[in-house]
């Protein structure tokens, strides 16, 4: 497999990576995402090189540090495309079909993907408005 992604497109923040970080990355990210390239036949991209956020870069920003983007379990990505209005529902489908992600919510210009166990039990597909209020849509 060719992998067309690099762990630097993961890290918002440019400070170093811890490793077992990177794993993750790799692990539970990119390897899925490839697959969803390949099917996608088109650029896919963590938005914003969002992936990676250190608990200093999120409270820097006002958060409080504990978003699924620090990598305390298996992380989150926030993944776009080109002409992204146009191709989300394409990528969301592939990302459902091709990745065990647990919870995936629509943005305006990206799909937030991460692990943490849902309400439900199940997958979960959320919408997203623009305070970052997500809405449940489907249960998979």
């Amino acid at each position: 497999m060719k992998l067309n992604f690099n762990i630097s497109d993961f890290n918002i923040s440019g400070n170093p990576i811890p490793e077992q970080v990177a794993d993750k990355i790799l692990k539970w990210h990119i390897i899925p995402l490839q697959r969803v390239r390949d099917v996608f036949n088109g650029a896919i991209w963590a938005s914003q090189k969002s992936g990676y956020r250190s608990r200093h870069w999120e409270r820097s920003k006002g958060r409080s540090g504990n978003s699924q983007h620090v990598f305390l379990g298996k992380g989150a990505v926030d993944w776009t495309c080109r002409n992204f209005p146009s191709n989300h529902e394409r990528l969301l489908e592939l990302i459902i079909k091709e990745t065990d992600y647990t919870r995936m919510a629509i943005y305006n210009s990206f799909i937030h993907c991460d692990y943490k166990s849902t309400p439900s039990g199940r997958r979960e597909v959320y919408t997203s408005n623009s305070k970052s209020k997500w809405t449940l849509k489907e249960t998979l």
